[in-house]
């Protein structure tokens, strides 16, 4: 059987609904000691930004916004206008800022995908120290 990252299938299964542009704002490494920006890296504890390196990699077009409620409004209008529309944002208050936008989404029925960036299961397990967590290893 053919493996496929999660990214690549989410995105090609969007792009097959007919959504061309991804909005979004992308979440990232905060301040991190040395020691604690090498096991970022080596973890990939980027939260999306490996993910939105897929965006273009599987024919979308990738639309940055200065913040989540603007990404959750951009999509519902362009949802609005062609059928379905997707963004992302980071966990925590990334995906709690674009709250209000999705439930108008949902309210109106407007088809829309909002993808939110996790820290990884290795950066998870070092209890590693990541904005919007307080370095117990928990990230709900």
């Amino acid at each position: 059987m053919p493996q496929i990252k999660i990214g690549d299938y989410l995105f090609q299964r969007l792009h097959q609904l007919g959504v061309r542009t991804v909005f979004g704002v992308p979440g990232g490494k905060k301040h991190y000691t040395y020691v604690q920006l090498a096991i970022a890296n080596r973890n990939r504890a980027d939260y999306e930004l490996a993910l939105l390196d897929l965006v273009t990699d599987n024919g979308l077009e990738w639309k940055g916004n200065p913040n989540e409620l603007i990404a959750s409004y951009a999509a519902d209008g362009y949802a609005r206008i062609t059928g379905a529309a997707a963004f992302v944002t980071t966990f925590g208050p990334g995906e709690l800022s674009a709250y209000c936008g999705m439930a108008g989404h949902y309210c109106e029925f407007v088809p829309v995908c909002h993808v939110v960036g996790y820290p990884g299961v290795p950066a998870q397990n070092a209890h590693m120290i990541m904005h919007h967590s307080l370095g117990t290893g928990e990230f709900g």
